[in-house]
């Protein structure tokens, strides 16, 4: 088994390294193991976007991307492992790029919620705050929180995506377990509920159809985990049944479980669409994580002796990265079973991450509080042990006892107590009235670590001398750069020659903007003046050669963010081709025009003087006659 393989040379690895026991705990093992792993997929990427190895992942090149699925997920993964990173970048140009899309007219998306979603994830692994981020056309504050999830509705329905509006406008919203304010469109009991009426007969989930997917089900439980040992009553009907439905979370995750256990293959992975893959087997891993269950040793969840990491593992390649699937994928043909490729690499990351947070006793993935205190830690450890050591008819008092402890932890802590649902159970049995417990005991709010006094950041020298740098032609290659530099100058103390700089900068980004703009407007011509490029005529020589001239003037980097310049080319070559055949079958017919015409006007002119001759003579012949001279004979 792979997770064999990587122990194996990690121990080996160990015992070169001074001071490192060679008896070491199978816990600490484990993490070593976990990030090795994740730091091979950086290693890969860094590789695949040539990055330098011993530099940032998230280059200015990487950050062009800030804001799509390929450069958030990354950012997520780096942050949530605690591996510093180029944070202050990301931030930077995230924030730029949000406020420039929210001038537009949909925002972030018309249509899918998850973009909000998305990045609000990355903000916060970042360090940042997705509640204030860049600003809009008022010069206000945006929240992405409040326009991607309980506000959404106000513009467009969270479920116009379909369910993965529904999952990850949840997950978003208890990332840090934001409130929601009065009048706002939705409540998360209206989010839960919504989730919940998708849930299949087969008690999954899925974007479409009537047989569950692992993946979307997986991803719902991670949604949904911070509400499973709630005792709430959702009474719903479902999208597809008839009748209505009375359940706890807890009992809905409990029959999903059951149902990616049966689907889990014997290799410890899974398939969607038919079709076995890496991004299944992780969501699952995350599901479960986020439900507190470990899925190194959960028996649900080993087959034929394979965990979820090794069904994982299965996916490394060589390179350090990780394949999507063993066989070509038809839905994906650009993604090739024997290369790495991005979308598995940063989904390995992610799971590297949740799996080493839980090993290490923190908060789960998408639970981006400030860690418990060890005071609480120590609360929840106890309640754990004492509902694991009752005996299997527990006393009523005893119950009681543990029901009061359970509920004196602060509400949004509960859900980190892994076996309630142990105590709840045998609560019910006993005839223990849980919900009289709950409103009688008084909540125990557990001491706070140490405040985090954020300071004020500094301009460094280094800063500085970056600023002095900058070329005198600027590219678009400098955008995340300068964008990173202004942020840090705006945000730091004064200093004398601030407003240098500060001028310096703007007049910078102010033309980096002003290139960008140049090159989304030659794209937008391309597109909607030459495509499809097979109609193109004479007729459209004259806005073919503007773009070809303004293309020239482009830095050679700036001219890569050109699409289908190709297709431009050969299309003012056929055009010149073209004029140029005209013209020369033009000038041909000129030629043959005036050869007509010289000739013509030679015949002409021969004729003239023919007559003009004949004229002389016949008037010499008459003047002859009149002085009566006899005409005389031509000399032979």
């Amino acid at each position: 088994m792979r997770m064999k393989k990587w122990l194996a040379f990690l121990a080996a690895v160990c015992l070169l390294l001074p001071g490192f026991a060679a008896a070491a705990e199978r816990e600490a093992a484990d993490e070593a193991t976990i990030l090795a792993i994740a730091q091979s997929v950086v290693d890969w990427k860094k590789r695949d976007n040539g990055s330098p190895a011993d530099g940032f992942l998230l280059t200015p090149s990487f950050l062009e991307e800030a804001g799509t699925p390929a450069g958030d997920w990354y950012p997520i993964g780096l942050g949530r492992l605690g591996i510093e990173d180029n944070n202050e970048g990301y931030l930077a140009v995230i924030a730029e790029k949000v406020s420039q899309r929210y001038r537009e007219e949909n925002r972030l998306d018309k249509s899918k919620a998850t973009e909000w979603h998305r990045i609000s994830l990355a903000i916060l692994a970042m360090g940042g705050d997705p509640t204030r981020i860049g600003a809009d056309e008022n010069g206000s504050p945006i929240n992405l929180i409040a326009d991607g999830t309980y506000d959404r509705g106000k513009t467009v329905s969270l479920g116009r995506q379909g369910i993965t509006g529904w999952i990850w406008g949840l997950i978003a919203l208890d990332a840090m377990r934001y409130e929601i304010p009065d009048g706002a469109y939705y409540s998360r009991d209206d989010i839960i509920t919504e989730i919940l009426r998708l849930q299949l007969e087969d008690k999954g989930f899925a974007l479409t159809g009537k047989r569950a997917d692992p993946d979307v089900t997986a991803i719902v439980l991670q949604a949904l985990a911070p509400y499973y040992n709630s005792e709430k009553v959702y009474t719903y009907q479902p999208k597809d049944g008839e009748g209505e439905i009375s359940q706890t979370v807890r009992q809905a995750v409990d029959d999903a479980l059951a149902l990616l256990s049966a689907l889990q293959k014997d290799t410890g992975d899974f398939s969607s669409w038919g079709i076995r893959n890496v991004e299944s087997t992780v969501q699952v891993m995350v599901a479960l994580c986020s439900l507190g269950l470990d899925p190194l040793t959960d028996e649900r969840f080993i087959k034929n002796g394979n965990t979820l990491l090794d069904g994982i593992l299965q996916y490394q390649h060589e390179d350090g990265g990780f394949v999507h699937s063993f066989v070509q994928d038809p839905e994906n043909p650009g993604v090739l079973s024997d290369k790495s490729n991005s979308l598995a690499g940063e989904q390995a990351l992610y799971a590297m991450a949740a799996l080493w947070r839980q090993q290490k006793g923190m908060r789960t993935l998408y639970d981006f509080r400030p860690e418990q205190s060890e005071a609480l830690k120590k609360r929840i450890a106890e309640l754990e042990a004492a509902i694991g050591a009752m005996d299997a008819s527990p006393a009523r008092t005893e119950l009681e006892a543990l029901l009061t402890s359970y509920y004196s932890l602060p509400a949004d802590e509960r859900s980190y107590v892994g076996n309630y649902g142990t105590l709840s159970d045998a609560a019910k049995a006993a005839g223990v009235d849980i919900e009289k417990i709950a409103a009688s005991t008084e909540v125990v709010e557990s001491p706070d670590d140490e405040p985090d006094d954020t300071p004020t950041p500094s301009f460094s020298q280094a800063d500085r001398e970056a600023v002095e740098a900058l070329p005198e032609r600027l590219t678009t290659a400098q955008y995340a750069q300068v964008v990173t530099l202004l942020t840090k100058l705006s945000q730091s103390e004064d200093f004398e020659g601030k407003d240098g700089y500060l001028q310096r900068l703007t007049t910078a980004k102010e033309q980096i903007d002003a290139l960008q703009a140049e090159i989304d407007a030659i794209n937008a011509e391309v597109l909607e003046k030459l495509y499809p490029f097979d109609s193109i005529s004479l007729k459209d020589k004259k806005t073919v050669d503007n773009l070809v001239a303004r293309y020239n003037a482009l830095s050679e980097y700036d001219r890569g963010k050109i699409d289908r310049w190709e297709d431009v080319v050969k299309t003012q070559t056929k055009l010149d081709n073209q004029l140029r055949g005209i013209l020369i079958a033009v000038a041909l017919v000129v030629a043959a025009g005036g050869i007509t015409v010289f000739a013509a006007l030679h015949i002409r002119k021969r004729r003239r003087s023919k007559r003009l001759a004949m004229e002389e003579l016949a008037a010499q012949y008459a003047d002859e006659e009149e002085e009566g001279t006899p005409p005389q004979e031509p000399q032979a």
